[in-house]
């Protein structure tokens, strides 16, 4: 019997601004959504999930009217933070946390797992080795290690 991997939610967004029209909104429709509350908008008008509670139900990614939140497996800890699909000065210009579309990502990915699309940093889950490359040679901190061993 093959091993059911454990899911969770992700909120591809940071914040910074609200002018930026692929983000976070704070609505809290995802937080409305969780029957476990496992998810809140917090202080900065961005949705949160909580890991300890969250079960991967998808509920809050059906709620949200952006679609900023991914359903992913627990042990994929290496996520982009970003939904922007502006590129680059636009992208800076409307969010301090945006993904400029530099492809250093791409670059320095070993296992050619991370390609930017839209303008966008996207990794791929049945390529990706968590290796942590992408995230460490981000220079806006976009994607993210969601342990915290490898960014901040």
């Amino acid at each position: 019997m093959a091993k059911k991997i454990k899911r969770i939610a992700y909120v591809r967004c940071r914040g910074g601004s609200v002018s930026c029209t692929y983000g976070c909104i704070g609505c809290g429709m995802c937080a409305e959504a969780c029957r476990l509350g496992a998810i809140s908008v917090g202080e900065n008008s961005i949705a949160a999930v909580d890991t300890k509670k969250c079960v991967g139900c998808g509920l809050c990614a059906k709620a949200c009217p952006q679609g900023i939140i991914d359903i992913v497996g627990k042990g994929f800890n290496i996520q982009p933070a970003c939904s922007n699909k502006d590129a680059g000065k636009a992208a800076r210009d409307v969010c301090i946390n945006s993904c400029i579309a530099c492809r250093l990502c791409e670059k320095n990915c070993p296992a050619d797992a991370v390609h930017v699309t839209d303008n966008r940093a996207v990794i791929d889950p049945d390529k990706c080795i968590c290796c942590g490359m992408c995230a460490v040679k981000c220079p806006r901190g976009v994607i993210r290690d969601l342990h915290g061993i490898m960014t901040d």
